[in-house]
């Protein structure tokens, strides 16, 4: 809060049932250091957070703040997989360095939530994607070599992303599809 009121910027502190700061009518931002980034989506609660904020709200953003995306429990190819899935899903994602960095953005965002209005009568093209598909799947497809039909076979298997990198190389194996070159690009994107 206090870089926030360093910018000028009044706060007033609620809980709020989604999201992290409510800067505008309509405009919810979920907030998310790199790590807990990382942890939330092992854990299962990033996709059920992602949900709720994506239907709470016109214009719902993930503000990922930390210098280094790598830096958490995710591999390389699976937290871009997370990025490219939220981007899909049409929450933007805002990458931050710091709090007083994160303070700048969410300033930032009001202004511009005071300009600007979404017409109703947007074009098709401009519109958010309504996406149905699995976001655990999607997690796992964007591996590369790993296709939809494969990624449902693993959840199948064990459940959950979690059930997945907690089965290990070994397991993957024994899924129809997953041969050595799979399970190579699995491991290196998820442990």
């Amino acid at each position: 809060m206090g870089p926030l009121r360093a910018l000028g910027v009044r706060v007033e502190i609620v809980a709020l049932p989604v999201g992290d700061y409510l800067v505008a009518d309509g405009v919810l931002v979920e907030r998310k250091t790199v790590c807990d980034l990382h942890d939330s989506v092992v854990q299962e609660r990033y996709w059920l957070q992602l949900g709720r904020l994506r239907r709470s709200c016109d214009r719902p953003y993930l503000l990922v703040e930390g210098v280094d995306v790598d830096r958490g429990r995710l591999g390389r190819e699976s937290i871009r997989g997370v990025y490219l899935a939220t981007l899909e899903m049409g929450v933007p994602i805002i990458r931050s360095a710091d709090g007083p960095d994160s303070a700048r953005w969410l300033r930032r965002l009001a202004i511009r939530a005071g300009i600007t209005r979404r017409r109703p009568d947007r074009p098709a093209y401009d519109q958010r994607p309504n996406r149905k598909e699995d976001p655990a799947e999607a997690v796992l497809a964007a591996v590369p070599g790993i296709s939809a039909r494969l990624s449902r076979a693993l959840l199948t298997e064990f459940g959950s992303v979690a059930g997945v990198i907690e089965a290990g190389p070994q397991r993957w194996l024994r899924v129809e599809g997953v041969g050595r070159a799979r399970g190579e690009a699995l491991a290196k994107a998820l442990l």
